[in-house]
């Protein structure tokens, strides 16, 4: 591994900041980009100048501008462990077209939050890409958590009885998603294995680093359609919607619900504010970027779901979570319980910037359906069964059954696909 030097690009980061009019020009761009592919894993750059490079860019505020998160985003993404896909399998194949739905057209899907908003919330993310796994091909990526009770992962390993989850070769995905289930669990250390170098200096720094914000957009699976991206404040909203504008991204959402500084999910307890990436009309150019439409979300109009406040929706512990998670995969939480309520919004959000439907109450429906037939919960059987099955690298063993219909069209079919009779594409 070759050795080398980013104290230019430092003295450049001196000399903007030092600078009347700060202007972020491509070739701050290019050299911030060259340092990070060095720092991920082409070169050698000492902690003395990998904490220097973090600390400037925090305190320039170039950690939050669009160009540059959107850079080091791809250089991670490109440095990450890649996720195999065999796109001509022919279970793969058609579980992708039988997921179609109006505007879905089958592809990956993710939804995440920055954390960071000192709410301590329910694991909601995790929870509606649970409850949206009937109807979307979910790839669902998570970390162990960092300002919360509960992080992603604590939650889902509480939930599959322990840390072996975690362990999934990321060769396994594609097989468990053609075989078994339309969830999968992505744990960020597996695939941003580049990361753990850093570890000491960023806890040694003591502040939010650009890797705090590239985090929730660094998902490393190719061929995402659609994504929800919650942010920790206001500021954040436009910087991520720019970011994910950048990268290509057609279908997405970013979201911060109006609670003290900031929620990073959609509110149970009032409005959200969300920018809205609207997909480029067909027949626009090749590389046409999607336009971004800023609106405002409420429980109570847009998902005809009533407010609740946000103390009844603290995180407990990651096994009380699991706990409660499990509860409502079973159907067993009454209507209106407030985590429910929490989760329902969040997930039928997830179907609409899909495409699957374009009116929020008509998604909450969808989820609701789900519950009632389990759908959800032998999604996530479905996905034991794959882990099960590939945790030795041994292949395929017997498909579980999974049996149930779900109204308004949608089947679950015996591999955990969703069949959808409504849109004519079974």
């Amino acid at each position: 591994m070759s050795t080398f030097s980013i104290t230019p690009l430092l003295k450049l980061l001196a000399q903007y900041q030092d600078a009347e009019e700060k202007v972020v020009t491509d070739d701050l761009v290019t050299e911030i980009t060259a340092a990070f592919a060095g720092i991920l894993g082409q070169g050698e750059v000492t902690d003395t100048q990998r904490a220097a490079l973090l600390t400037a860019l925090t305190f320039t505020g170039l950690y939050n501008e669009s160009k540059i998160v959107s850079a080091v985003v791809k250089t991670m993404r490109e440095a990450a462990v890649r996720v195999p896909l065999n796109y001509h399998d022919k279970d793969f194949a058609t579980k992708k077209r039988l997921l179609k739905r109006n505007n879905y057209h089958g592809g990956f899907v993710d939804i995440v939050g920055t954390g960071g908003d000192g709410h301590n919330t329910f694991n909601v993310s995790t929870t509606s890409a649970l409850l949206a796994s009937p109807y979307l091909l979910v790839a669902k990526h998570g970390n162990r958590a960092a300002t919360s009770v509960s992080g992603s992962s604590d939650m889902i390993s509480a939930l599959a009885g322990g840390p072996h989850i975690l362990n999934i070769a990321p060769e396994a995905v594609g097989k468990i998603f053609a075989n078994y289930s339309n969830l999968a669990f992505l744990f960020a250390p597996t695939y941003h294995t580049s990361l753990g170098s850093l570890a000491r200096v960023r806890k040694e720094l003591g502040f939010s680093t650009i890797f705090n914000v590239v985090g929730p957009l660094s998902n490393p699976i190719e061929g995402i359609e659609a994504r929800i991206l919650g942010v920790k404040n206001r500021e954040l909203g436009k910087v991520f919607s720019e970011v994910l504008q950048l990268m290509g991204c057609q279908k997405g959402m970013v979201v911060c619900g109006d609670v003290g500084k900031g929620l990073d999910e959609i509110s149970p307890c009032g409005k959200t504010f969300c920018w809205r990436l609207i997909a480029a009309p067909p027949g626009s150019p090749s590389g046409t970027l999607a336009t971004i439409e800023e609106f405002e979300l409420h429980p109570v109009k847009d998902f005809g779901v009533p407010l609740h406040p946000l103390e009844e929706c603290k995180s407990l512990s990651p096994h009380e979570n699991a706990d409660i998670v499990k509860s409502i995969l079973r159907n067993e939480v009454a209507p209106g319980n407030p985590i429910m309520d929490y989760c329902l919004i969040n997930s039928a959000a997830l179907l609409v910037v899909a495409g699957v439907t374009d009116d929020w109450k008509d998604a909450v429906d969808l989820i609701k359906e789900g519950l009632k037939e389990q759908a959800s919960l032998k999604q996530w059987e479905g996905y034991l069964a794959g882990c099960k099955a590939y945790e030795s690298d041994k292949g395929p063993g017997v498909v579980p059954a999974v049996t149930t219909t779900i109204t308004n069209g949608v089947t679950s079919a015996a591999n955990g696909v969703t069949a959808n009779g409504a849109n004519g594409t079974q």
